[in-house]
């Protein structure tokens, strides 16, 4: 059933107030029933253009030439022009097609996303939300599982671990601090950097108004210098893999922590008319 003749919203004739208008004035903004088309039409007063109800809209005055009515698209343009646009230069060689027909086409579009959307991709994002809460209670559900194998671990192993578990805490902390030793190390190493090239570039802009010739030609660039960028480090961050228990061997059994590896790597920017 079409929505406009719904029991709740009935579209009227403006005129006779009959249910049901299959006309309308695109010019007035009135809807007609048939027998009062012939009426509207009588009044000479004003330009009218009457078209089927489902064609409404599709009647704009031309911007550009008051007195006319858009009746052409232009599709180059993407806008409803008039005859006398399609003869200016502004539109020479540019296709045109009835406005009719392009906002019927245009509609057929709107229609078919419409029944795309409804039909497919709102019901499928209507099946993703809906199992969304499944997928967080089989989370909960796997992530307690997985605390209680670890709370059953951790009471088997807690007597016979504690001294171990503190060395490696320890093997841990001298690492980090080993890694953090080498990050303010670059930390300062390009600091220093970034104070130098500030104080090269208020240097360079006060030779830049100087009178000082010879001020100027004592300068010496340091631009290469600073494309060599200071010494990065490649990290290779310490793991622990979990071994199977044994109260012979805890240290081993426990797991195998790595060590942290730091190796240097110079890297070199290039500049501007390098690249």
């Amino acid at each position: 059933m079409d929505p406009r003749f719904s029991a709740q919203d009935v579209v009227r004739c403006d005129l006779c107030e009959a249910s049901v208008p299959s006309m309308y004035c695109d010019i007035c903004h009135i809807k007609l029933c048939i027998p009062c088309v012939g009426v509207h039409l009588s009044d000479r007063s004003k330009e009218h253009k009457v078209l089927p109800f489902e064609e409404r809209g599709s009647t704009t005055k031309c911007p550009k030439h008051t007195n006319k009515i858009c009746e052409l698209h232009c599709e180059r343009c993407n806008i409803p022009i008039c005859t006398l646009c399609v003869s200016s230069m502004e539109h020479k060689s540019h296709r045109v097609v009835d406005i009719l027909k392009s906002v019927t086409t245009k509609r057929e579009i709107i229609k078919k996303d419409l029944q795309e959307l409804e039909k497919d991709i709102f019901p499928y994002y209507q099946t993703a939300v809906s199992n969304i809460s499944g997928q967080k209670a089989d989370a909960r559900k796997n992530s307690q599982r997985l605390k209680t194998f670890l709370k059953k671990q951790g009471e088997a192993l807690h007597k016979e671990i504690d001294a171990v578990i503190q060395k490696m805490k320890s093997e841990i902390e001298d690492m980090e601090a080993h890694h953090l030793a080498a990050i303010n190390k670059q930390e300062d190493a390009i600091n220093n950097t970034i104070a130098e090239i500030e104080q090269t570039t208020q240097d360079l802009g006060k030779l830049l108004i100087t009178s000082d010739v010879c001020l100027v030609f004592k300068y010496k660039s340091r631009t290469k210098e600073f494309r060599r960028l200071p010494t990065q480090f490649r990290v290779t961050l310490p793991t622990f893999t979990p071994q199977k228990i044994s109260k012979d061997q805890i240290y081993q059994q426990l797991g195998v922590l790595s060590k942290l590896i730091i190796t240097k790597e110079e890297h070199c920017a290039k500049s501007k008319l390098e690249r």
